[in-house]
């Protein structure tokens, strides 16, 4: 037998293999249905629609195992009930860029399936009129396990259920991406899991008729809901009556405010270390809480430089008044490890000083936007005011500044929730604070000044209108802090200086914070590491005689924290005299 004989023996009985073992069905007309009888492929391509909404079971699989059912965008299998009937197949794979859908019951019907996968792609839309979208029932003696659901596009019902796998169903994993929506329009729950499944959601699982229905319906033991990202639930999330082992799990990021309905018993977890509060399941940012003794300090730390520049400006010593505005920007990093939230933090005001007859009269303004990455946002108002003076008698002659003052704050943050037809909620509250400023400082004429400061602030009790309360707070700290000053004169009308400075803060005040859910009551205790900070600052000054009387004068400062906060900020000094 010649070479070429041999090639057209073996190319025949590769076809004849593959025939046995897997059929490639032909492009289907319409009218036609198609009937698995071994491992069998169909592919329904764009432009192609099997079936209509008066016939049944276009796509009919029942009993085969490996098969696979492919329908590209723009392609549709349409049916009146089972347009994709899978019942007692085994690994079957259906992968839907285009239309599965039943007028009636069972888009894709997967009753005593094992081990199948189900992906509906990005734009596919699987969806039944009168019945389940999906549905995984078991009959009894047989078995429904293992099987996959990963939807990227659309899944939906408009009279029942849009995924339900029930009696005895189990381990069925179901997950909604990011862009994935599943959803129905009637009193029933829009998912229904049976026994030790999972479901896991990035994107919107959505009870249409009302947020007071089911969204999920657990009626088996040893589920996991896991909640993650930006998904939306809308609906309460439920199990039935005498189950047990159920967990809800909750990763939405760091600092993320949440508050589901549940009904039922849940063990409840936060994937990201946030506290959670059960009592159905609520967790709220505590960045309110616990940045106030950061912003204690930076507030001191721009008092302590704006007396620094008003002493080397030569007005001090002249008896006239000075002011400066100002502005900044402060960003701190956030850390999954102690729970310190991003933010970031906008700051405009101005600073005046008058003297007196023995001291001089500070008094600041300034405005600011505490803007966290988790959908949270303080706006606040601030007046401060009180004494310096650069030589106190009754301080050891130490440089001294005392100030009390006010805070008025508006704190606005979305939530997630299922209660709302959205999705989420706007929360918002208003309350205010009382700080106290304190400092004193030895200044020499060779080493570096060195000084100690004290501030304090209280938080009366106040409420946010949804869901949050937060018991009266106070807080304190003890900064120790180093800095210099050297000047580079050029000439009688301008001079350039550069500064430093090194502080050491440390919280002395509460560590923890009262605040409850719901009603429900919990405290979250600060992190260790959140309560010490180490500070360098740097800066520089130019100053410029620009007429006989007046004087213009830029700064500008950086901060660089232990905490990852880093900060610019510029002054700029305008003075007259007369």
């Amino acid at each position: 037998m010649n070479i070429a004989k041999k090639i057209i023996i073996i190319l025949l009985s590769l076809g004849l293999f593959n025939k046995s073992f897997a059929e490639d069905f032909a492009p289907p007309t319409q009218a036609a249905q198609v009937k698995f009888t071994e491992e069998s492929t169909l592919t329904i391509n764009s432009g192609v629609t099997l079936g209509t909404e008066a016939t049944q079971n276009r796509a009919h699989i029942n009993a085969q195992s490996d098969s696979s059912v492919t329908v590209n965008s723009g392609g549709t299998i349409l049916s009146l009930n089972n347009a994709v009937q899978g019942a007692d197949a085994t690994r079957l794979t259906v992968t839907n860029s285009g239309t599965i859908k039943a007028a009636g019951s069972k888009a894709i019907n997967l009753k005593d399936n094992i081990d199948s996968t189900i992906t509906n792609n990005s734009g596919g839309i699987i969806r039944s009129g009168t019945g389940d979208a999906i549905s995984g029932e078991q009959d009894s003696g047989d078995v429904t396990s293992g099987n996959t659901i990963t939807n990227s596009g659309t899944i939906f019902s408009d009279d029942q259920r849009a995924i339900n796998f029930f009696s005895d169903a189990s381990t069925t994993t179901v997950t909604n991406n990011s862009s994935g929506h599943i959803y129905n329009s009637n009193t029933n729950e829009t998912i229904k899991l049976d026994t030790s499944s999972t479901l896991t959601n990035s994107g919107k699982i959505e009870n249409k008729s009302s947020s007071d229905n089911n969204s999920v319906l657990l009626v088996g033991d040893n589920n996991t809901v896991t909640l993650k990202d930006s998904g939306l639930v809308i609906g309460t999330i439920a199990t039935s009556s005498g189950t047990s082992g159920n967990t809800l799990k909750i990763q939405h990021g760091v600092g993320q405010s949440y508050y589901y309905k549940t009904s039922g018993d849940f063990d409840l977890e936060d994937l990201d270390g946030n506290q959670i509060v059960k009592g159905s399941a609520g967790s709220v940012g505590q960045g309110a809480s616990e940045t106030i003794d950061e912003l204690l300090s930076y507030k001191s730390m721009n008092l302590r430089n704006f007396v620094k520049r008003y002493k080397n400006s030569d007005f001090e010593d002249k008896k006239e008044g000075w002011g400066e505005g100002f502005a900044s920007y402060l960003n701190r990093d956030g850390n999954n490890q102690n729970l310190a939230l991003e933010y970031d933090l906008y700051n405009l005001g101005a600073n005046l000083i008058y003297p007196l007859e023995k001291s001089n009269f500070l008094i600041s303004f300034d405005t600011g936007l505490q803007n966290f990455a988790k959908d949270h946002k303080i706006i606040y108002q601030n007046i401060t005011g009180g004494v310096y003076n650069s030589n106190n008698p009754n301080f050891f002659n130490l440089e001294t500044l005392l100030l009390s003052g006010v805070t008025l704050k508006n704190s606005k943050r979305t939530i997630l929730t299922n209660t709302t037809s959205s999705g989420t909620l706007d929360t918002e509250g208003n309350y205010i604070t009382y700080e106290v400023y304190s400092d004193f400082k030895k200044n020499n004429s060779i080493l570096p000044d060195i000084g100690i400061t004290g501030n304090f602030s209280v938080t009366p009790t106040y409420d946010e209108d949804h869901y949050f309360s937060w018991r009266n707070k106070k807080v304190g700290n003890l900064i120790f802090h180093l800095s210099d000053i050297y000047k580079i004169k050029d000439s009688k009308l301008e001079d350039l200086s550069i500064n430093w400075g090194l502080d050491f803060r440390n919280l002395i005040g509460d560590r923890n914070q009262i605040y409850s859910i719901n009603g429900t009551t919990a405290t979250y205790k600060q992190d260790s590491d959140l309560t010490r900070e180490l500070t360098l600052r740097a800066g520089m000054n130019f100053k410029k005689e620009f007429m006989k009387n007046g004087i213009l004068s830029y700064s500008l400062d950086t901060i660089n924290t232990s905490q990852g906060t880093k900060s610019i900020a510029g002054n700029i000094n305008f003075q007259i005299t007369f």
